[in-house]
């Protein structure tokens, strides 16, 4: 059965970039095009589509405002269309706290490649919205109570579509006072991770920066591989940046990022694997467990989309799988040594 895809946009040149590249694919259907939030709310009523392309900002009702009667009233997977500017980032931000599925950028400038990659990346997010979970029950969020202690242990997350929500959830559970470094790679393209790192820093549970090339791995300090930039981990304790081609098509990739860390933190390493769509960080899953590391992978029930923590467990990369709410528990209680059950 094909994807019925809704396209909402305020050009008329992207409604129909858009539509052009979805109505050339043998299983997507567009099955409307509109201009505004409001016809947008009144079409996903009538015509029920699989997948709703959802421009951020228009000029009588924006994006965001018909995401919320959408979410509210006839829940829907919603791609966002944002602009690569701050504002579009922040808004962007927003539209994945409501529930919106996943976004993807206008291409900016004439180049081709951009407009193929923008086209690929488009195409690959629509048909994985068809495995999406709209709403997600968590269950109960036990915050963690602060940890007393230090520790010489390092905390990894990987996470890709649906990890900005995934991690705002896992943040607001996590304590002060954290007691070890937490390094993050999630899926985003140049412009937006600072906004996400940002976003984290205001729980006011762990502090949260975009890194930056030779910050220090800190205790208590978080860090967000920012869009574009593979990080990676030096010897010293340092933060390595670069441009190096993608890895799976992304970049920054968690398989570099974990690579590195095995080499030098071993077994003193906890890390995650959280939602999202691909295979990124299953090869450096089971490297930080041959080299003596714990791996965490977020369970079926609670990921937005199974998929990288299911590549992982398939490589034999995962030690134990925990939903959500449960996660900030078991992350802690792996840095303090605590045993937990295998699933």
């Amino acid at each position: 059965m094909k994807q019925r895809v809704l396209i909402v946009d305020d050009s008329p040149f992207i409604r129909r970039m858009i539509g052009d590249w979805l109505s050339g694919e043998p299983d997507i259907e567009v099955v409307g095009t509109c201009n505004d939030g409001d016809e947008a709310v009144e079409q996903n009523r009538k015509l029920k589509p699989d997948v709703i392309t959802l421009d951020v900002e228009m000029p009588k009702r924006d994006g965001i405002s018909a995401l919320r009667e959408i979410m509210d009233k006839d829940p829907t997977a919603v791609l966002m269309v944002s602009s690569v500017t701050l504002e579009g980032a922040k808004l962007t931000m927003t539209a994945l706290d409501i529930g919106a599925f996943d976004f993807v950028t206008k291409p900016q400038g004439a180049s081709s490649l951009k407009f193929v990659e923008a086209k690929q990346e488009l195409l690959d997010k629509v048909r994985a919205a068809k495995h999406a979970r709209l709403s997600v029950t968590h269950g109960s969020f036990a915050k963690v109570s602060e940890v007393s202690g230090s520790t010489d242990k390092v905390a990894l997350i990987a996470s890709s579509t649906g990890g900005p929500k995934a991690l705002t959830a896992l943040w607001r559970a996590l304590p002060k006072r954290f007691p070890a470094p937490i390094l993050i790679v999630q899926h985003m393209p140049e412009g937006f991770t600072a906004s996400l790192a940002h976003r984290l820093d205001e729980i006011c549970t762990v502090p949260c920066k975009e890194a930056t090339a030779r910050d220090k791995v800190t205790p208590g300090l978080a860090l967000v591989a920012p869009g574009g930039k593979h990080m990676l981990v030096r010897d010293d304790g340092s933060i390595e940046l670069n441009t190096e081609p993608t890895v799976h098509g992304v970049r920054p990739a968690a398989d570099l990022l974990f690579a590195s860390a095995a080499q030098v933190y071993g077994e003193r390493i906890v890390g995650t694997v959280l939602t999202g769509m691909g295979v990124d960080g299953a090869e450096g899953s089971v490297a930080i467990r041959k080299a003596g590391g714990v791996m965490l992978g977020e369970s079926e029930e609670t990921a937005a989309i199974y998929g990288m923590p299911k590549a992982a467990k398939a490589a034999g990369g995962i030690d134990a799988e925990f939903p959500l709410h449960e996660m900030a528990h078991a992350i802690v209680s792996k840095l303090a040594g605590r045993a937990e059950s295998v699933a």
